[in-house]
């Protein structure tokens, strides 16, 4: 597809300062655009990139693929060990929609430990990956296990593979083939299907739901075998379910009407993401957590846990995080509430008229420095002749959603990580290296909170000054990057609580925009991880603030005296901007000088709580008008607004064209002033990058 790229003036800027604003057009960066391709699965990427349609695809290969290469002489290979996990889900919950009012089997601990026992992990890693992949038995990618709890993995695993032992967890407990029919019975006086109390006449177990992911071949071989077997030599009946990811996912994520999945996550840098997979506040509909549930009063099974997750998420330092991660992760391994299998230890397969791709460490070749700095060439042999071709990448499936607030799979951000943009990234070859990005620097301190007498971590950012927003379509910069649009997303996204990235806005308490290009971010609590929450993506306030929010007006009358530091809760929305405030219709009241704006915190997370830095009598009347949020933001795109309103840029690229569906595609231009193109770097990222 033929692609033209726009270089302009950014007129709106210039006219918002009254000053004219030059945006420089570098060029050193090889970048001729890239095409995007959504293929159904792993197996037709894998198919377009032999045939030459693609020039990588977002996946990693198979060994069957991996020797299909070595024979391709236009390909190559690049090694890595992904920071990911595979695994046998569990739904913990106490009963399942096709079930209503029967206990859930799976609510049941001995159940769910003969379970794991009848997994066999050696086979999976040995005969079903043929190696490509390293065996895990804590929640916890292969690259981290060093934080994992020694107590509960390899030698010391309690639940290897032993069928005559999950029989007989599975007897003790009660699941007894009482009636000699072949099949296991609910224990004695099992909820929801007791019949006489204290007579064994209970039911055969119904049969278990195991959703099998039809179109990855490990999975789809693992599941099956799994379910084989507790057919076979645990007399359990089951009832497997095929599919893609379209079919499984409303069934497991959404409605969470299942017994057993075939899961599969990438995974940040460190092991914080056990919070969002595990406690019970993300279990909700499309939820990260849809395995540990709740408990017959409809309260969480695991408040221990809950309990225990906290302490790794809200870590002050380095040590106790690796000893809360121990005790967390032990805990999910002796509460059995899923069954982690692998990480895989794979191979990405490349064309070799790509060049300057980067292995990033965990994630393969698919990462922003990949984009920065790989180009086509049309002789592997003269890398100096540049192809003009655009870079081609396949999806393994078309994405479900394009929603920087509401996007969780990985084909999705083969889209938005394009074009999107963060405070901080990391060293590709190192991740435990923070690195700046549009962020040049930050600096982590402390605040006292007179409220509740703590101290509280306290983040100061410096946004670079030579960052755009770039329009899609046409590439156009359109206005610099500034501190406001960081408090923008924050506070846009902190009261939707049940957004996929809200954790980046969940615990700040205030923010305070010292100039264009410096806030500080004030959080409720301390963790040593708050640096890294409100860092992106980030979302352009104009013109989102209009497109997305609402004006509000709402009147407080005082009617007994107010007091520096009393606060008050408005009864509005939550607060994303303030328009004035003003006292007896006559005097305005500034933000900072007469009053401050708070976030409520848990559980309503609202930033609408005053608290007063100035005096008031009664009968006074203050009128705040602000900007609230008006549209529900989920859909495929943003509030269901077309791509062409949302999809501004921050990162290398802006989006010219897209194709919803299988067979669809996303098509992209470079971004012909990314500041990472600017002459200082000449037009080199990072050191040999």
């Amino acid at each position: 597809m033929k692609k033209v790229a726009v270089l302009s003036i950014a007129i709106l800027m210039a006219l918002m300062l009254f000053l004219p604003t030059q945006v420089n057009a570098y060029s050193p960066r090889h970048c001729k655009g890239l095409d995007i391709y959504f293929y159904e699965s792993p197996d037709t990427a894998f198919a377009a990139l032999l045939a030459g349609e693609i020039d990588f695809m977002q996946w990693s290969l198979t060994e069957e693929q991996y020797e299909a290469v070595c024979e391709t002489p236009d390909l190559q290979l690049a090694g890595y060990a992904e920071n990911g996990m595979m695994e046998f889900d569990f739904n913990n919950n106490y009963t399942i929609a096709d079930f209503p009012g029967i206990r859930n089997p799976f609510n049941d601990l001995e159940f769910r430990r003969a379970m794991a026992q009848a997994v066999d992990k050696e086979y999976i890693i040995n005969e079903i990956l043929r190696g490509f992949g390293e065996r895990i038995d804590a929640p916890i990618a292969a690259p981290q296990t060093g934080y994992a709890n020694e107590s509960v993995i390899g030698d010391n695993y309690p639940y290897p593979y032993d069928i005559d032992a999950a029989n007989a967890r599975l007897d003790a407990a009660g699941f007894t083939d009482w009636d000699g029919d072949g099949w296991r019975n609910y224990p004695l006086d099992w909820d929801g299907v007791a019949g006489e109390i204290g007579v064994r006449d209970e039911p055969n177990i119904d049969p278990l739901k195991i959703c099998i992911r039809q179109y990855h071949a490990h999975r789809n071989a693992a599941g099956t075998r799994f379910a084989e077997t507790i057919r076979d030599a645990l007399h359990i009946q089951v009832n497997m379910i095929y599919g893609s990811s379209d079919i499984l996912f409303p069934i497991v994520m959404y409605d969470r009407n299942y017994h057993v999945y075939t899961g599969g996550w990438s995974l940040g840098r460190y092991p914080t993401y056990l919070f969002g997979l595990f406690h019970s506040d993300y279990w909700y509909p499309d939820g990260d957590n849809y395995v540990t549930g709740m408990n017959k009063s409809n309260l969480p099974n695991y408040p221990e846990l809950d309990a225990a997750l906290v302490d790794v998420y809200y870590s002050a330092d380095i040590e106790s995080f690796k000893a809360a991660v121990k005790k967390a992760s032990g805990m999910l391994v002796d509460l059995c509430v899923n069954v982690p299998l692998w990480s895989y230890k794979s191979w990405w397969a490349y064309s070799k008229y790509l060049v300057g791709v980067v292995n990033m460490k965990g994630y393969g070749l698919e990462n922003t420095y990949t984009f920065m700095n790989a180009f086509k060439v049309d002789n592997p042999a003269t890398p100096g002749d540049e192809s003009q071709d655009p870079i081609r990448m396949g999806t393994i499936h078309a994405p479900k959603y394009l929603n920087i607030l509401y996007s969780t799979w990985y084909y999705d951000y083969a889209v938005l990580d394009r074009f999107s943009g963060g405070l901080l990234t990391m060293n590709p070859y190192d991740l435990a290296i923070d690195q700046p990005w549009i962020a040049q620097d930050w600096e982590v301190g402390t605040w006292y909170d007179p409220q509740d007498d703590e101290e509280k971590t306290k983040v100061t950012y410096w946004i670079r000054k030579d960052v755009w927003w770039h329009a899609p379509e046409t590439g156009e910069a359109v206005q610099k990057f500034t501190a406001h649009d960081v408090e923008f997303s924050i506070w846009y996204i902190h009261p939707h609580t049940n957004a996929w990235n809200w954790p980046m806005a969940r615990d700040v308490h205030h923010t305070h925009i010292i100039d264009d290009y410096t806030i500080e971010v004030y959080f409720d609590s301390v963790s040593m991880f708050h640096l890294y929450a409100p860092t992106g993506p980030m979302l352009k306030k104009d013109p989102l603030l209009d497109l997305l929010c609402k004006e509000e007006c709402v009147t407080f009358e005082v009617t007994e005296e107010i007091n520096p530091s009393d606060k008050i809760i408005l009864p509005g929305g939550s607060i994303v901007q303030m328009i004035n405030a003003t006292l007896n219709g006559v005097t305005p009241l500034i933000e900072g000088v007469d009053y401050e704006i708070f976030s409520t915190g848990p559980t309503d997370y609202c930033h609408n709580e005053i608290h007063w830095l100035r005096s008031l009598s009664p009968g006074d009347t203050v009128v705040f008008c602000y900007w609230t949020p008006d549209l529900d933001p989920s859909g495929y795109y943003l509030a269901g607004l077309p791509w062409q309103q949302t999809f501004y840029s921050l990162g290398p690229y802006y989006v010219i064209d897209i194709k919803e569906g299988v067979g669809g595609y996303a098509i992209m231009n470079c971004v012909d002033s990314h500041w990472l193109g600017s002459p200082e770097h000449d037009g080199i990222p990072l050191g040999e990058i």
